[in-house]
């Protein structure tokens, strides 16, 4: 049996993904407080995790509108990067896995709702942060 998961911290944002329309995305805190899950439209294959330094550059690149390649990590192909760029006048995250690429916009709203989610999860992170 797999063991229970805590849910300390989970946030869900809405945004858009420029092929299938409205969807959830998920921010979580792992279960060892070290990294913050982001699942783009709340999907496994599109799910990466970053650590405290990969948060703060994702939450200042949204924040000032700057395109920027954040390191992260996926579970199974490892070391990768979220893209944050603008698209059509709006902020969005892009991934590429295993040749499946997407893109999740976000309006003002959702993008202010996203950030703070971050924020709040970076928090729980500055707390067991080294270096």
């Amino acid at each position: 049996m797999a063991p229970a998961r805590s849910f300390l911290f989970y946030r869900r944002v809405r945004g858009r993904d420029t092929v299938y329309g409205p969807c959830t995305n998920q921010v979580e805190l792992s279960e060892d407080r070290r990294r913050l899950y982001l699942r783009l439209a709340s999907t496994a294959r599109f799910a990466v995790t970053l650590d405290w330094r990969g948060v703060f550059a994702l939450i200042e690149a949204l924040e000032t509108d700057t395109t920027l390649g954040v390191p992260c990590v996926h579970e199974e192909h490892g070391p990768t990067a979220l893209l944050v760029e603008v698209y059509k006048r709006k902020m969005a995250l892009s991934m590429t896995v295993e040749d499946s690429p997407i893109t999740v916009v976000f309006d003002p709203r959702e993008l202010a709702e996203l950030v703070d989610h971050l924020r709040h999860g970076l928090r729980y992170l500055e707390a067991t942060r080294t270096g």
